[in-house]
């Protein structure tokens, strides 16, 4: 048997229970099972006893309402909720009981003002709902029982609960005149005009105005799910106005609402501080509170106050994003973070690393004060993307994207979007930098990769890769150099010394220009495996989480790679390798150690602006350029004489030759094309992973050459063991 008095009593301490007359005899009238059986005034209360006797009857209890404690009865279930989420978003600490016909709240009713409220029906508060109230001593409320079909004890405060709030404080008589809101406010609808008519007549009914636009606030945070059009600064204005219209003061800056503005600078000019948060001297940010007894206490939040900025949406997949910037002595700090940082504890307070001000004691009322902050201020909408290249229907470059925002959520992107770097113009770095080059195919064939990775794409190729293998200081990694000067500085390159994982995120990063990969000799073996199989692929290797999958990066690029040994040589016994790998054997450079040292002083001073040449040709012309290409493909087709894996090899070769051509035609890049071509049949000679039969033949071969003891020529050898002669009698039965 439940024991009633024990819990009404963690409810409503001290309260006397009384019966109510239910569905006793016979009794069906909802309105009628809620009057008391007899005089509740003078009647001894119930025991538990007693109340289960009552119950078997079909009878309900009631509890009196307690000294110390006010109900406020909403008649109406969806302002009921509404103001229930109210109050547990803002951590009012109150009892909630759900009724057949709306809710009831049950908070400490211990001060003057809150004995002045008295006990009413139909009262419009200051947030604009109607309600009533049960006082102490004066009223009742039916307890949830068993017998109380749709009324249940929703909410139940652990830590007692707060005195009356304000903002229900009654204003006027709405039985008289009604409520002008309509909650909520799920459309635009009569936003403007019902919020100005409750502030005017809140005003009128003597609430002040900063009283006026507290509830007001709160009730645009809670009531109005429907924000598009309609920023906090349109409530504060239809305030303004009101006052204006009952002649409490004219249109400027209240006291109050300045309390609500930040002495700031930057993009962060006039944005509104939610209540009750502020911000001090030296931008740090406290919050006030209001004691029982009526005194504000300021208390220290943060010594750096946060203002969001700039709301991104990325235009590639479903993802929001926010700028948060702060200041720091005289300068002014930026991160880019997704809206999940600003919500969820663990991600918040890794903002400490760089330099924001938040640790285990304030992050909770931070992650309160920006979700405020977002719901009073209008944030700049931007576009954004998250990688660099093909994105939908746009190709991203730092330089010539100017209507959406690069993201670089971490270290290693900033670095990369900071090697995008112009200096210098197209015709000084063919003169100072290509032109040292352009009698070597070689060297030319790997820059012309980097120009042709931004439109393998467009051209619907594969991703591959271009290796430049050969002994030390025969000019490798000058060469990989020359190639990322195409679209930035030296800072384009990375190492082959990087894990799997970090490879996979720069090429998806990269999306669409080149990887560039220095010195294979760094990496691990089992690494390169892996990147070589994986990498054509254009796909990260699938992950699971703890909910299904994780989201895979992609690309579509090509990698230029170098090393003092081929890649075909780590994955020779991966068939489908040779055909992912165009190889440059041997030393791209001339000796000329004069030319390579002006060729370094040139790519000093010249990088980036022929890449972005590039694109702008090809974009521009792209439609006319396609139908070039599938001629240059037919030609190393018909080269490859048949071979399958030169045959997979020609398309790809196909891109750079005509790459060449544009950049020849278009730019008037010195190219000698002719060149390039021979340059294939010479790759063909060179490159032994293109006859496969012939590479297992070789190795065979050497595995016999080095163990020639067991070669059999004429007959078998006398020096066998026994075990040896027994496998063989065995073998010939």
């Amino acid at each position: 048997m439940p024991h009633y008095t024990e819990r009404i009593q963690e409810v409503l301490p001290h309260a006397k229970i009384i019966k109510l007359i239910g569905y006793t005899n016979g009794n069906r009238e909802y309105q009628k099972a809620k009057c008391a059986a007899g005089k509740w005034q003078t009647t001894e209360a119930l025991q538990d006893e007693q109340i289960h006797e009552w119950l078997q009857k079909g009878g309900w209890i009631g509890v009196r309402i307690p000294k110390g404690r006010i109900v406020v009865d909403i008649d109406d279930k969806t302002e009921g909720a509404l103001l229930r989420g109210l109050l547990e978003g803002e951590r009012i600490h109150h009892h909630a009981i759900q009724t057949p016909n709306g809710w009831q709240f049950i908070f400490r009713g211990e001060t003057e003002l809150t004995y002045q409220q008295g006990q009413y029906q139909k009262y419009v508060n200051r947030l604009g709902l109607t309600q009533d109230t049960r006082a102490a001593e004066k009223g009742y409320i039916v307890f949830p029982t068993e017998n109380t079909e749709g009324r249940y004890l929703v909410t139940q405060s652990l830590n007692g609960v707060d005195e009356f709030p304000s903002f229900l404080y009654k204003a006027w008589n709405g039985a008289k005149t009604p409520s002008p809101m309509s909650y909520p406010y799920d459309t635009s609808g009569s936003r403007d005009g019902d919020f100005y008519d409750m502030a005017r007549r809140l005003l009128t009914c003597g609430v002040s105005k900063q009283d006026v636009l507290g509830s007001l606030q709160l009730a645009y945070q809670y009531f109005v799910p429907y924000k598009k059009d309609f920023p906090f600064q349109a409530v504060q204005e239809k305030v303004e106005s009101a006052c204006r219209k009952v002649k409490e003061g004219t249109y400027n800056r209240s006291s109050e609402m300045e309390e609500l503005k930040a002495p700031i600078h930057g993009n962060s000019e006039n944005k509104v501080i939610p209540k009750p948060f502020k911000v001090g001297t030296n931008a740090t940010l406290f919050e006030e509170k209001e004691d029982k007894d009526g005194n504000i206490i300021t208390k220290l939040v943060s010594r750096k106050t946060p203002f969001i900025t700039k709301e991104f949406h990325n235009i590639e997949r479903s993802q929001l994003l926010y700028e948060i910037e702060w200041k720091e002595q005289s300068r002014i700090m930026k991160e880019v973070v997704p809206a999940s940082t600003l919500a969820v504890r663990k991600e918040l307070l890794e903002l400490s690393d760089r330099g924001f001000s938040v640790h285990d004691n304030n992050v909770k009322q931070i992650i309160t004060y920006f979700d405020r902050y977002l719901l009073m201020n209008d944030i700049d909408q931007h576009h954004a993307v998250e990688r660099l290249g093909h994105v939908k229907d746009s190709f991203i470059h730092p330089s010539l994207t100017k209507d959406v925002e690069i993201m670089a959520i971490d270290y290693g992107e900033k670095q990369i979007l900071e090697a995008f770097e112009v200096k210098g113009t197209s015709e000084s770095w063919k003169q100072e930098v290509f032109a040292r080059i352009n009698q070597n195919p070689k060297a030319v064939f790997l820059v012309l990769a980097s120009f042709a990775s931004v439109i393998i794409q467009d051209l619907r190729l594969h991703p591959f890769i271009v290796d430049l293998s050969g002994t030390t200081s025969q000019g490798k990694t000058t060469t990989l150099k020359v190639a990322a000067s195409v679209w930035g500085n030296e800072r384009l390159m990375s190492e082959w010394n990087a894990t799997k994982v970090s490879i996979e995120r720069k090429a998806a990063y990269l999306n669409s220009f080149p990887l560039l990969l220095d010195d294979t000799r760094k990496a691990n073996e089992r690494i390169l495996k892996d990147v070589i199989y994986q990498f054509s692929g254009g796909r990260s290797k699938g992950r699971g989480s703890l909910k299904g999958s994780q989201r895979e990066f992609t690309w579509h690029n090509i990698l230029l790679s170098t090393g003092e040994v081929s890649l075909n040589e780590y994955a020779k016994n991966q068939g489908g390798a040779a055909a992912r790998i165009i190889p440059l054997i041997d030393e791209p450079l001339g000796k000329n150690h004069g030319n390579i040292m002006s060729l370094h002083e040139g790519m000093e001073n010249n990088y980036g602006a022929i890449g972005i040449a590039f694109l702008q040709v090809w974009l521009a012309n792209k439609k006319t350029l396609l139908s070039e290409y599938p001629t240059f493909r037919k030609y190393y087709v018909e080269k490859a004489k048949g071979n399958e894996v030169l045959t997979r090899l020609a398309g790809y070769y196909a891109a750079v030759h005509f790459t060449g051509s544009i950049l020849k035609e278009k730019l008037q890049l010195d190219v000698d094309l002719q060149a390039i071509s021979d340059l294939f049949d010479e790759i063909a000679k060179e490159n032994k992973a293109i006859d496969k039969p012939m590479q297992f033949l070789e190795e065979i071969l050497t595995d016999l050459d080095s163990s020639r003891q067991d070669i059999f020529y004429t007959w078998e050898p006398c020096a066998r063991t026994g075990f040896e002669r027994f496998c063989s009698s065995k073998t010939a039965d």
